[in-house]
């Protein structure tokens, strides 16, 4: 399977430059709040990540082993 290439992020406002955008980003700036900003991700990779032109990795075998009952317990602290 082969993966879609992800597009170059280039961000220019006034003096702040944003070059690269993960999971659960944010630019704010002035006043304001963010009210439950909250991010929680587990990822396990069993080879890593092949980025750039032209690069290969052929007759591959990856295995993860992942005893983990409970990878991340959450609690919340709203008072929902």
């Amino acid at each position: 399977m082969k993966r879609k290439n992800s597009s170059h992020i280039n961000i220019l406002l006034d003096r702040i430059e944003i070059t690269s955008i993960m999971n659960c980003s944010g630019v704010f700036t002035g006043e304001n709040i963010q009210m439950n900003w909250s991010s929680y991700q587990k990822t396990n990779m069993g080879f890593g990540l092949v980025a750039g032109t032209d690069n290969h990795s052929d007759s591959n075998m990856n295995v993860v082993h992942d005893p983990d009952v409970m990878d991340m317990p959450i609690r919340s602290t709203s008072s929902n």
